[in-house]
């Protein structure tokens, strides 16, 4: 499963935990960093993938700068182009 502090949407303070462990380690550590901050569990399908997309639009045309996957171990990874995203899927 994901775990992350409330105020942070990815990162260096993300995680995946694996094991009652791993998510015990995770727990001590954000309580010590930010004691009155609730920390987010969040769990995907394994064959979910993590992509994002950097695009701008004037309104009416939308141009995509860059698409960039993420590889998921014990932090995320950004590999761009992504490997398991291809056009027409």
């Amino acid at each position: 499963m994901l775990v992350r502090p409330s105020y942070v949407l990815g990162g260096r303070a993300m995680e995946l935990v694996y094991s009652e462990s791993d998510l015990k380690d995770y727990m001590e550590r954000a309580v010590q960093a930010s004691p009155d901050r609730p920390v987010l569990v969040d769990s995907s399908s394994r064959m979910a993938i993590e992509m994002d997309v950097d695009a701008i639009s004037d309104g009416k045309t939308v141009v995509i700068g860059g698409i960039m996957e993420h590889i998921e171990r014990r932090v995320s990874i950004p590999a761009t182009p992504p490997a398991r995203c291809r056009r027409g899927r």
